[in-house]
């Protein structure tokens, strides 16, 4: 088959057209991006057979197969919001092919990369080239998306199919009555049809929800950042909306630590990590918010020594990013209607949006590096709440006391304990670390007498599974311990 003829002797590298010798497996963003781009824009075709001449040097039967499946799960991994794509095998010759990859223009935008470095990025096409999307063309391809919120679409169940027994006590709790939410108050907030079907955002509420998107990953991280820590902890929970709301609350006081803070005119006061009102409105704009049409995605919530970041998928619903509004002057905008008039039913949102106001006002009084942050990029919105008892030194002016108390073991040297807790309980330490610590030099007895009943007992994990390991590391298992002022 003459090539040329089968794409209308159009010129290469055109708007519509894009030409790749292979399917580039050591960077899939070299295709990848091809395929975003025509996604946001008008839609198009990339064939993969063509080399930098544009010969046609055509690939056989078993690679045309292997590169289907891989092209498939980069776009299923890397490329959201889900797109609509197909394909085409042109045979050339006997045991010879192009194949032809057809990208649909997306419904959903924008549509974003992930890439290797974990950035995500928005590309769009022009005449000949894929380039990254900035500014106004971010906000046109917002606003020219065509879809519909997730949560007012219709589900396929009826409100009898169903039962919503965590929704209905979280309602009568917050309200103080005896009665369930009655059919009549969904379908006022058009959580329910006139024909009786609940709207996904209702579905979400549901006891056995089973959508996909409806989870949650939380994270313990012993320093400031995730590049350079052994991750201490990792739990990942599936279920409605409330349930994650309540297993993430209980996480987050898994790790809260309790303190003193000293008063300008003597004395001191109790002070805790995070303030409840302000965790409590963080994890609600991130359940309210988030954008359940991007699939594979969670919200991620981790907790590093001096804060805790909350991230929801979805871009900032307003021109621009977060990080250049002020925390107190974002307007009130809703991208889930159905789930923030299903909060408001139960005392858990206000109408006026005023959610980030009661953040901020939780943390009026301390230093400004204590004062919570909010960023967002394409893909998500992060808010940082910073923890109010760390302690580094160029980040406080206000002097605060922390301790922990834990049920020592029974055999060997236990007056060492606490010192090595403490000493590693925020960073993972080695075994001569600790031991210069505690400034003892008999390895075997340390071993045996001090390290070896702690490591029994788990207050005290390592980072590799092997005890003898190289690089082994020791750190404390904070869920063995109670924070005490």
């Amino acid at each position: 088959m003459d090539f040329k003829n089968y794409i209308n002797n159009e010129e290469f590298e055109t708007k519509k057209y894009e030409f790749k010798e292979i399917v580039s497996h050591k960077n899939y963003e070299k295709w990848a991006k091809e395929i975003t781009a025509f996604a946001n824009t008008a839609g198009g075709k990339l064939f993969f057979g063509i080399d930098d001449d544009e010969n046609v040097v055509g690939l056989t039967k078993e690679q045309v197969k292997n590169e289907i499946l891989y092209i498939n799960d980069i776009c299923d991994k890397k490329i959201h919001p889900r797109i609509k794509y197909t394909y085409e095998k042109i045979k050339i010759e006997e045991d010879k092919y192009v194949l032809e990859v057809f990208v649909f223009r997306n419904e959903q935008t924008p549509v974003w990369l992930t890439r290797t470095d974990e950035q995500d990025v928005i590309y769009i096409r022009r005449e000949g080239q894929s380039v990254i999307a900035h500014g106004d063309q971010i906000e046109e391809l917002v606003l020219s998306s065509k879809r519909k919120p997730y949560d007012s679409e219709s589900s396929n169940y009826s409100y009898s199919q169903l039962s919503f027994s965590d929704l209905n006590n979280l309602y009568k709790e917050k309200n103080n009555t005896d009665n369930d939410i009655t059919i009549k108050q969904l379908k006022s907030i058009n959580a329910i049809t006139n024909d009786g079907y609940i709207s996904n955002g209702l579905l979400l509420f549901s006891d056995n929800c089973e959508i996909n998107n409806c989870n949650i990953a939380c994270r313990i991280w012993p320093g400031l950042t995730k590049g350079s820590s052994v991750m201490l902890d990792r739990k990942t929970f599936k279920g409605n909306i409330i349930q994650i709301l309540n297993f993430a609350k209980n996480y987050i006081t898994l790790y809260t630590k309790q303190g003193l803070i000293k008063l300008d005119k003597g004395g001191r006061n109790k002070i805790v990590s995070y303030p409840d009102r302000a965790i409590d409105e963080a994890l609600i704009n991130a359940l309210a918010h988030r954008d359940y049409y991007i699939d594979g995605t969670q919200i991620d919530l981790d907790i590093f020594l001096d804060r805790i970041q909350i991230s929801s998928p979805g871009s900032f619903l307003f021109p621009g990013n977060a990080q250049d509004y002020s925390m107190r002057n974002i307007p009130s905008k809703r991208r889930n209607e159905v789930i923030c008039k299903i909060f408001e039913l139960c005392n858990l949102m206000e109408s006026s949006g005023s959610g980030f106001d009661k953040i901020a006002d939780s943390y009026s009084g301390f230093a400004v590096n204590y004062q919570p942050t909010i960023y967002s990029d394409p893909a998500q919105f992060i808010i940082t709440l910073k923890d109010l008892t760390y302690t580094k030194e160029e980040f406080y002016e206000k002097h605060i006391q922390v301790s922990f108390d834990f049920k020592s073991p029974r055999s060997g040297n236990r007056e060492y304990d606490y010192k090595l807790l403490e000493f590693c309980l925020e960073t993972p330490k080695s075994r001569q670390e600790i031991q210069e610590f505690l400034e003892l030099s008999d390895r075997k007895n340390f071993i045996y007498t001090i390290l070896n009943p702690l490591l029994d007992s788990e207050l005290l994990l390592t980072t590799q599974a092997s005890p003898n390991a190289p690089n082994q590391k020791y750190y404390t298992n904070k869920e063995k311990i109670r924070y005490k002022v």
